[in-house]
């Protein structure tokens, strides 16, 4: 499993290293695709910190029908 992951990152890396060569819909799409991971880890960052600090400070509170 470690050989799978650095070969992704060393494609990766190739991927970055042409990006100056790159036409623009390469680089629009590239952009895009940083930004839904960058987004996706931040969210997860932000749930998981929220959620834990919650548990903490309170019990869970439930919802009950009218």
């Amino acid at each position: 499993m470690a050989q799978e992951m650095l070969d992704i990152f060393q494609r990766i890396w190739a991927k970055l290293q042409g990006l100056p060569r790159a036409g623009a819909l390469e680089i629009g799409a590239f952009t895009v695709l940083l930004l839904f991971l960058a987004t996706f880890i931040l969210m997860v960052v932000i749930s998981c910190t929220s959620c834990c600090s919650a548990k903490a400070k309170r019990p869970s509170t439930r919802v009950h029908p009218v």
